[in-house]
């Protein structure tokens, strides 16, 4: 359902977090993921989604004929699953922007970029299977008179692209903290800063508005309480405006 921009934007937001240099790149630099990376990384994501009684699927996309850069997923219908497919054959120019992260922030990073892109599933979940739309949509939008195709249609015309994005960068902010405690804070403020500094190229992609407040309030989720329904909660808690 989300376009390869969507991804495209998550390598460029593990690129923002990392420390390097003046003139150069940083100490242990990394190259391009592995597909051993890659699987380690939605197997993590997979562990959070398990939680959620959310089974994952694995799938290499160039054996699977797509071309998406890095990572991409979707909802089974028939099956349930959600399915995230890799990419292990870097596109123009991916092998040297990976050039710059760090080789010790890149678990933590492919991570969070794997639960991101989980976090849509669950949300696909909650509209397509669930029906829970008063939990999904914004605040004002939600009537007894939505229906699933009716959902489909916003999606598609991209209406509430930047709502589910918001949802996604939070969960996969929330991921940072529980992973990465220490560096948390600097690697949230990139995500925020990326986004902001590309919404003039990918606008529908700006969630900064939410995630400066996010990090301003130093949210967190609650003891017991997944972070994916933590994120739907912030999402409209912090949502630009409310």
């Amino acid at each position: 359902m989300k376009s390869c921009i969507a991804a495209v934007l998550l390598l460029v937001y593990g690129l923002c977090f990392s420390q390097t240099p003046p003139g150069g790149s940083p100490r242990n630099a990394t190259a391009y993921p592995t597909e051993s990376q890659l699987r380690t990384a939605i197997e993590t994501a997979a562990t959070l989604a398990k939680a959620e009684r959310l089974d994952v699927e694995i799938f290499d996309a160039q054996k699977a004929g797509m071309t998406q850069p890095l990572f991409a997923a979707r909802l089974s219908l028939i099956t349930g699953a959600c399915k995230v497919f890799f990419n292990t054959k870097p596109e123009n120019g991916l092998t040297q922007y990976f050039g710059t992260i760090a080789a010790t922030d890149l678990p933590v990073l492919l991570s969070a970029m794997a639960t991101h892109e989980v976090t849509h599933c669950i949300e696909q979940r909650e509209a397509y299977v669930r029906k829970r739309f008063d939990k999904i949509l914004p605040p004002g939008v939600w009537s007894d008179s939505v229906t699933v195709q009716g959902y489909m249609g916003a999606v598609k015309s991209g209406a509430l692209e930047t709502w589910g994005e918001a949802l996604a960068d939070i969960a996969s902010l929330l991921y940072l903290k529980q992973a990465a405690p220490d560096r948390w804070l600097e690697l949230a403020k990139g995500v925020a800063a990326m986004r902001r500094d590309l919404a003039r190229k990918w606008p529908e992609h700006d969630t900064s508005p939410w995630l400066y407040k996010i990090i301003a309030a130093d949210a967190n989720a609650p003891v017991n309480q997944s972070l994916f329904e933590t994120a739907f909660q912030l999402r409209r808690q912090y949502r630009p405006g409310g």
